[in-house]
């Protein structure tokens, strides 16, 4: 029996094998400094936890939730876009997800055929680039780079491309650059979209993970955005509850509908207690998020003064998420790089080539470590002989 070949035409995802490697370097007794997966160390505030804990010992909220997801997270993620983005969302232009990464999937589900085609500038999160071939259909890479602030040049795009493609990916705040995007850009891609009639999607999950006080905008701040765009949201990030895999995406209602009815057809919808205690998230005084940013933006800096040490002089300083992008040393290839920390220095990057082609040469330190032991990371490179250059 042979797996489709959706699944068969899928590239390796690293991060499966990544994880194998981890497992066998501790069962030899390594212990390893893992800044590879950006999973949030920082906890939920703990006004989310007693919600939580006190929605679990309710009955009614052990049966199947809504398809829809309740009427107060609802109202409560409306009310957190107004405040923090100056969006406007209708109760029609609002789905909850199981997770940011399961709806932006799903939407490709719902419009993409095989043979359809995407725009996805690279490196990218996986999800933006994978969903297309699990769909059939051809992700055509937009490339990126530090010279160009890792924004894609849509002016070169040749126009039978534009025209044949249905979707264009954008996410800024960045995984894994950091890179973050001006007002102008937004107009651009949304001027682009309407042009030739493309849905514009933008991955928003590193909303509230930015530095040095500049904050991101989202795209439907915009005008004219929502006439062709979907923007994706997630409490992962922001209110440290990755594991809770809770998100929602808002814009275009016909959008909205679209990936409402496809995920009608693969789940339940969003468990009711995550819900509710979502809600008491989203009310969570402000200096909640102003400590996690700031704890963020130490570590970065931390990490960007030890790769100096390393002779990685000119590294682009993030402006947002929670990762610091820097090339590899020669002679290795990103992958055998992540390999030689693990057996060497008993350290856990994530290798450039898993998030796409243009990601190779390059690695990406994830920030979900105190201070200390970042130091302890880069000394122990340090000793197993890292040098750039």
């Amino acid at each position: 029996m042979e797996q489709a070949e959706r699944l068969q035409k899928l590239p390796t995802y690293i991060f499966l094998t990544q994880d194998k490697l981890k497992v066998e370097a501790r069962k030899k007794g390594a212990n390893l400094i893992d800044l590879g997966l950006g999973s949030p160390d920082h906890t939920p505030p703990k006004e989310v936890i007693d919600a939580m804990v006190e929605a679990l010992r309710d009955p009614m909220n052990h049966r199947y939730p809504s398809f829809d997801g309740s009427e107060e997270f609802k109202q409560a993620a409306i009310h957190w876009v107004k405040k923090q983005y100056n969006v406007h969302i209708n109760d029609d232009e609002i789905v909850p997800l199981i997770g940011s990464k399961e709806g932006l999937v799903h939407l490709q589900l719902a419009y993409l055929n095989p043979g359809d085609t995407t725009l996805v500038p690279m490196p990218a999160y996986p999800a933006h680039f994978r969903g297309a071939i699990l769909c059939g259909a051809e992700a055509i890479v937009l490339p990126t780079t530090e010279r160009t602030g890792y924004l894609p040049n849509l002016k070169i795009i040749d126009e039978s491309i534009a025209k044949k493609a249905k979707m264009l990916f954008l996410s800024y705040p960045t995984n894994p650059t950091g890179a973050t995007v001006p007002k102008e850009f937004f107009e651009e891609a949304i001027a682009f979209a309407k042009k030739y009639d493309i849905l514009l999607v933008h991955d928003f999950a590193y909303a509230e993970l930015y530095f040095d006080g500049q904050k991101p905008i989202s795209i439907l701040s915009i005008p004219g955005a929502k006439e062709v765009a979907i923007e994706f949201h997630t409490m992962s990030k922001t209110f440290g509850m990755a594991g809770w895999r809770c998100g929602y995406a808002i814009g275009n209602k016909k959008y909205i509908e679209s990936l409402r009815s496809i995920k009608t057809n693969l789940d339940y919808g969003l468990f009711t207690a995550i819900q509710i205690a979502a809600v008491k998230a989203f009310q969570t005084d402000p200096s909640y998020i102003d400590n996690v940013r700031a704890r963020y933006q130490r570590r970065r800096d931390v990490v960007l003064e030890e790769l100096a040490k390393l002779g990685y002089q000119n590294v682009q300083k993030p402006k947002g998420a929670m990762y610091v992008w820097f090339p590899i040393p020669k002679g290795f290839n990103s992958y055998d790089w992540m390999v030689f920390l693990i057996e060497k220095a008993q350290v856990v990057l994530s290798p450039g080539i898993a998030f796409g082609e243009l990601g190779e040469g390059y690695a990406r330190i994830s920030l979900i470590e105190p201070e200390d032991r970042l130091r302890e990371a880069f000394a122990r490179m340090k000793k197993a002989g890292v040098r750039y250059g």
